[in-house]
């Protein structure tokens, strides 16, 4: 990050920490992305969010996928494989989109190989060896489910004969392949564009307004940092709107609760409200069409409804004091690609969302606490 073109150290250099300080923003969201096993990145590039699956699949979590990342509650585990390949590796980054492609076919080609999703497959990293080493992982919502895929890729890397395997695999050199077990996500990077100050905005007071249809429950007590988004999502403009209008998306809260992370990658611990998607039964109920997919949860309200699944970061600031901050993301969603809970959270109602593309961030909210709040497993009707 910079500031007046000089490089600034947010973590080194001390700093007055309030909610409206960005220096704060960046303190907490580098906490977030340790708490996910990841690291906080900077880049100069400008990126749209509708291409932030590929980017996840790379291991390069955005803000345009951190309610999907978070979401999962940071308990997602990749079985990490390192495939090497017969493939000139100068030949392959020559160009982005001969990288690119090769990233998409490759994931196309292991998606087949063992019959899963493709957004199951992610790609990590291509590196020089005597032709080309490429770090590739399974990733799905159920550690079971990853670790059968894992078995089946881990039995056709060594054993599936040449002629059976698709296009990029034929170049697979004939070695032991096994796995490890690694968090999912290596960078949680931000470009230079995500925020937008001139949307920043205090909420003081508890109001409502109407967006897309539906109530628009003002977060009282929080500290918005608003992300540029109005040129984020290249076909669709209409979804950030502020008149009520058709084609408008509603206003909904999506919490932070990753405190749980380091514990579950090192004890795989997946027992929580999250991870067990506590309202996808109910949600049968109300639409027995929906897809059979892991859900992902928004709320209505802020305080008594996201806030409560929000984790503390606490931050030393320039006089040595610690603080605690909570954040919780502000966001749109798009109507009819949810189900409506009441259990989970105590004002307000529960949105399981089905589609996570239907979910897009637009705002970061900051509140410095005095104590945490304490999550209870929920009753989802």
């Amino acid at each position: 990050m910079k500031n007046k073109h000089q490089m600034i150290d947010f973590i080194a250099e001390p700093f007055v920490a309030t909610t409206d300080n960005t220096e704060t923003l960046i303190v907490v969201l580098n906490e977030l992305a340790e708490e996910l096993g990841a690291r906080l990145s900077f880049t100069e590039k400008a990126f749209q969010y509708d291409n932030s699956d590929y980017r996840t699949a790379c291991g390069i979590g955005n803000l345009g996928s951190i309610h999907s990342i978070v979401g999962d509650g940071g308990s997602l585990q990749t079985a990490h494989f390192r495939l090497h390949l017969n493939l000139s590796y100068d030949d392959l980054i020559s160009t982005a989109e001969k990288f690119k492609n090769f990233t998409i076919t490759l994931i196309t080609d292991i998606a087949s190989m063992i019959g899963c999703k493709k957004e199951f497959i992610r790609v990590f990293s291509v590196s020089r060896a005597s032709s080309a080493h490429t770090d590739i992982g399974i990733t799905t919502q159920q550690l079971e489910k990853t670790t059968k895929l894992a078995e089946q890729l881990k039995h056709a890397l060594n054993n599936l004969p040449k002629q059976c395997r698709q296009s990029i695999l034929q170049y697979l050199f004939k070695e032991n392949y096994e796995y490890q077990w690694k968090t999912a996500i290596n960078f949680l990077e931000l470009q230079e564009s995500d925020l937008d100050s001139r949307y920043n905005r205090d909420y003081p007071d508890a109001q409502e307004e109407m967006r897309g249809g539906r109530p628009y429950y003002f977060p009282q007590g929080w500290y918005r940092h608003a992300l540029k988004v109005d040129d984020k999502y290249s076909n669709d403009h209409v979804w950030l709107g502020m008149s009520n209008s058709p084609g408008e998306w509603s206003v909904a809260y999506h919490g932070t609760a990753a405190g749980a992370v380091k514990s579950i990658v090192k004890g795989g611990l997946k027992h929580d409200f999250v991870t067990t998607d506590a309202c996808k039964d109910a949600a049968k109920l109300q639409r027995p069409s929906i897809p059979d997919v892991k859900g992902l949860y928004v709320a209505t309200h802020c305080e008594g409804g996201a806030a409560e699944y929000a984790s503390n970061f606490e931050i030393k600031d320039s006089s040595g004091t610690i603080r605690e901050y909570q954040v919780v993301f502000q966001c749109r969603v798009e109507n009819d690609q949810f189900t409506e809970h009441q259990g989970p959270v105590s004002i307000g109602l529960a949105l399981r969302v089905f589609n996570e593309k239907a979910i897009r961030p637009y705002g970061i909210l900051l509140k410095e606490c005095s104590s945490c709040n304490v999550t209870t497993i929920p009753v989802c009707v």
